[in-house]
Parts: structure tokens; C-alpha cells; sequence
């Protein structure tokens, strides 16, 4: 019966984990474009497409692109002004996310693998 209990413990666990893994924030992560814009407005702050544009070595389109998925999943705040989209970092989405996902992390690990199991 403990073991069963332990299991589902584990199982719980395993799911919580996979509720806050989201797959799309970390694929959005991966690409190095994107990762260059979240560069240029932690360095820049607000900014518009134009002002991105002239750092990157892709076309105004794909970088268009690029700052919608990352809008989409919640990285980027998107204002318009006048004619002009403004993109800025949404810090407590990206912050919030990351926190989840690395707690869950932690919880897992410390079902499954204790800290000094490695050290055997």
C-alpha cells in the first residue's frame, strides 16, 4: 500500500511538471533570432520594429514574425502608437513562467533523485 501511495505521489507530481512545461515558450526560447530581439530591448527598452530591424540581419517581415510568436506566448507587450507597434519584454509573464517550470523542476527531482544519490 506505501508503495502505491509513493507512485501516486511520483504521478502527481509528473503531472504537475508537465502542466508547467510549455512547450511553446521554450520553442519560442530556442530560436537565436528571438533571442537576439529579447537582447536588443533588454539593452534598448521599448522599441519599435524599425529600430529592431536596423540590428538584425533578417527582413523587417521575419522579424515581424518573430515578434508575434513571441507576443503570442507571452514574452513581449505590444502597444500601438499612432502608426508605430511598440514592443517591450512582459517581465512577469517570462519571469512567472520560468519560476513554474524550474519549481516543478525542483519538486521532481527531489521525488526521484535525492541529493546525495550521486555521490555513491
Amino acid at each position: 500500500m506505501k508503495i502505491q501511495s509513493e507512485i501516486k505521489k511520483r504521478a502527481d507530481v509528473l503531472e504537475e511538471f508537465t502542466e508547467a512545461y510549455d512547450a511553446k515558450f521554450f520553442k519560442t526560447l530556442s530560436e537565436p533570432a528571438r533571442i537576439q530581439i529579447l537582447r536588443y530591448l533588454i539593452l534598448n527598452g521599448r522599441s519599435d520594429i524599425g529600430s529592431i530591424t536596423e540590428k538584425m540581419s533578417q527582413d523587417r517581415s521575419v522579424v515581424s514574425r518573430h515578434l508575434n510568436q513571441m507576443q503570442e506566448v507571452g514574452i513581449l507587450f505590444c502597444e500601438k502608437e499612432t502608426r508605430h507597434m511598440y514592443y517591450s519584454i512582459n517581465a512577469q509573464t517570462f519571469v512567472d513562467k520560468l519560476e513554474r517550470f524550474l519549481a516543478q523542476i525542483k519538486k521532481s527531482i527531489s521525488m526521484c533523485c535525492p541529493p546525495d544519490s550521486c555521490s555513491k
